[in-house]
């Protein structure tokens, strides 16, 4: 204990000459700070930090590990020297030399020339200017390439503008964006309410309180580059003075659309139901399949237990010991699972290979299986051989059979024509006559079977006609009786004193038609009717019911918004009553636990007690034996409580004397410092 209070003693007052060199020598370091050959690890607090306007930046927990192990100081140093070539511009060249002195680098970069001819041969920069002579260039430029990649968008896709749009939308209503919105707002918006809708967004994201200057376009292109929009190239300045030209438009909703989905992962950002990113999810939450777990549990138990040291001094961490414990208990509880599944599974594997080994061999089976197969095949082939033929046989005598079924209506046919010449020979009539009669009648045949096509044609047509006459006469009887349904339903037939006081349009949409009546020029009348007075008329109060329907929208979209946060509310009751009852069940539980251990305890009391009252009884009789033996070992026990005081004064007084040199000690070693300090401020300057 004395060592460890001696070298807590020696740190405190290194530390208190640290703090005394940072407030004299502020800005000579890279950091403003710290020296870069001081190996006094620096608090988080005392390191100056650039500012950034869109907040603090995501901590990296590989560059802490490199300055946590000083054996990658050569790899990480390196990896700085090529990082910084990226940054050409002056505040690029201050942020880097900021950010060096926290890689690992010792803050080589962003110093004087002086201190750069001192700089190791394995950090030194390379040049980003091209060169005079006509050597090889830089390889920096080609790490980043100034060709801007193409937005992959489809832009002027109509779908892909209609998600954006309500993508938009519903997150402007969600966020309660203060301004009014109208249908055309995200379709045509005016300068005036894309700059709102986008300082809205900006805000939301970056800083409630940020400040816009008056050239609104410069703020924008900003800060769309320093959030590294990927479709700048397809925005420029003009855009910004008219968003709502229809050249514009598409861009600029796609930035917007981009920028909301910026919101949506800011909002998310700690949330971890959302997150998966390992570095932000805490170790106990990660699985046990992780990779690299043990190096994130060493990691986070040394970056805890070096806080506690070095702010508080702790020795012992036992809340950062149990919890590595505990983790590993639970990792050694899923590996002990693990090898009781294999083993359970080896054994089952074990007894299907002597099953198998036990059984006749599956190969010989499927050899045997094999033979008979081929012995089913060639039989088969014999088999179909057989049918073949029979079919080329039958296939000879039906060929047979037509033939001379042929050859017999040739035959039958000969004898009709031998018939019918006898019979024109008896009838004595001459070859031009025969012909006449023959070319008459066949010019009769086809004019009656064309009079009968024509006839049956007319009569299809004819029911077509009907057909299509009545079925149109019931499709008007359908919707005379729908549209009369809906005009009463709706007040236009037979309305109300209310609803005609607020109808502007004295129209009579009652319909009184008979389709069946011989005067067409009625059913004409009826019909300019509906075209002209009763359709414009219904159009009008399609109109008005529009309005309405859109006002009970934007109404609906409130009473949503209002039932969304109540359902809310109530989920958060709810899981507040369930905490309550998981609560109260433990609070039984533990007090049946009480009541149960309580009983077992008076039994136990009952017994100890019946016990101590006879052991009393025999103390009784042995305490006035030990009265006087008591007596005797109290009087020796004085006179060692005298030695004893006697020699403790003593060690004081060679404590004290030895603390003394000690601080003598630290005095000088406090001197030595301060003097150190002092020549190498010297050298610094003189140099």
């Amino acid at each position: 204990m004395f060592i460890a209070s001696f070298f807590t003693t020696i740190f405190l007052s290194h530390s208190a000459l640290m703090d005394l060199r940072r407030g004299t020598l502020a800005s000579e370091g890279p950091i403003g700070n710290a020296l870069p050959s001081s190996s006094i690890p620096v608090p988080s607090s005392a390191v100056k930090k650039p500012a950034s306007r869109l907040g603090a930046p995501r901590p990296s927990m590989a560059l802490s590990h490199s300055q946590l192990q000083p054996g990658t100081h050569t790899t990480t140093t390196a990896n700085a020297g090529r990082r910084s070539i990226m940054l050409t511009s002056k505040v690029g060249e201050s942020r880097e030399s900021i950010a060096s002195a926290t890689r690992g680098d010792a803050g080589m970069y962003g110093r004087t020339p002086q201190t750069m001819r001192s700089m190791p041969s394995s950090i030194r920069r390379s040049s980003v200017f091209p060169s005079s002579n006509h050597a090889r260039p830089s390889i920096a430029p080609g790490l980043y390439s100034s060709v801007v990649p193409k937005d992959p968008r489809p832009l002027r896709d109509k779908g892909f503008q209609t998600n954006c749009m309500r993508n938009i939308n519903d997150y402007l209503v969600n966020a309660r964006y203060p301004a009014p919105m109208t249908p055309k707002t995200l379709v045509s918006p005016t300068l005036k309410e894309f700059q709102s809708i986008l300082r809205f967004l900006v805000n939301d994201l970056i800083d409630p309180g940020m400040t816009w200057s008056k050239k609104f376009d410069d703020d924008a292109l900003t800060v769309l580059k320093d959030l590294r929009y990927p479709g700048l190239d397809s925005i420029n300045k003009t855009a910004f003075t008219a968003p709502g030209a229809p050249q514009s438009w598409p861009a600029m909703l796609a930035m917007l659309n981009w920028l909301v989905e910026l919101c949506k992962a800011h909002e998310n950002w700690s949330d971890p139901n959302c997150i998966s990113d390992p570095l932000l999810t805490p170790v106990r939450d990660l699985p046990l399949d992780h990779p690299n777990l043990e190096d994130r549990l060493l990691w986070d138990f040394s970056s805890k237990t070096y806080t506690q040291w070095f702010d508080g001094g702790a020795e012992e961490f036992p809340d950062a010991e149990q919890e590595l414990a505990e983790i590993y208990e639970r990792m050694a509880v899923t590996t002990v699972d693990e090898c009781a599944k294999l083993e359970t599974t080896a054994q089952k594997r074990n007894v299907e290979l002597q099953q198998l080994h036990a059984q006749e061999p599956p190969l010989k089976k499927m050899e045997d299986e094999y033979v008979q197969l081929m012995s089913d095949k060639t039989k088969f082939i014999a088999f179909i051989d057989l049918h073949r033929q029979k079919a080329e046989k039958t296939k000879q005598a039906i060929s047979k059979i037509r033939s001379a079924i042929y050859n017999q209506e040739i035959s039958s046919h000969r004898s009709e024509l031998q018939r019918i010449e006898q019979a024109v020979a008896v009838q004595n009539l001459s070859p031009d006559e025969v012909n006449r009669m023959t070319h008459e009648r066949e010019s009769l045949t086809r004019n009656l079977e064309d009079l009968r096509n024509k006839i049956v044609d007319a009569s299809q047509f004819a029911y077509d006609q009907e057909m299509m006459v009545t079925k149109s006469m019931d499709r008007f009887e359908t919707l005379l009786a729908d549209y009369t349904a809906l005009a009463h339903q709706i007040g236009v037939i037979h309305p109300t004193p209310e609803e005609s006081s607020s109808s502007s349009v004295n129209v009579d949409y009652a319909i009184d038609l008979d389709l069946g009546a011989e005067d067409l020029e009625e059913v004409r009348a009826a019909g300019t009717k509906l075209r002209s007075s009763i359709w414009h008329g219904l159009q009008a109060y399609r109109e008005t019911f529009r309005q309405q329907a859109l006002d009970l929208s934007n109404v609906a979209i409130v009473l949503d918004d209002q039932f969304d946060r109540l359902g809310q509310k109530v989920e958060r009751q709810k899981e507040e009553v369930g905490n309550l009852e998981v609560r109260l069940k433990v609070v039984h539980e533990q007090a049946e636990d009480a009541q149960s251990q309580l009983t077992s305890e008076n039994a136990d009391t009952n017994k100890i007690i019946a016990q101590l009252e006879a052991e009393v009884t025999n103390m009784l009789a042995a305490s006035q034996q030990g009265v006087l033996a008591t007596q005797s070992q109290l009087e020796s026990t004085r006179i060692a409580f005298k030695e004893l005081r006697h020699k403790t004064a003593l060690l004081q007084d060679s404590m004290v004397t030895q603390v003394g040199s000690h601080i003598d000690v630290i005095i000088k070693a406090k001197e030595h410092a301060a003097n150190s300090l002092r020549s190498i401020r010297s050298l610094a300057e003189t140099q």
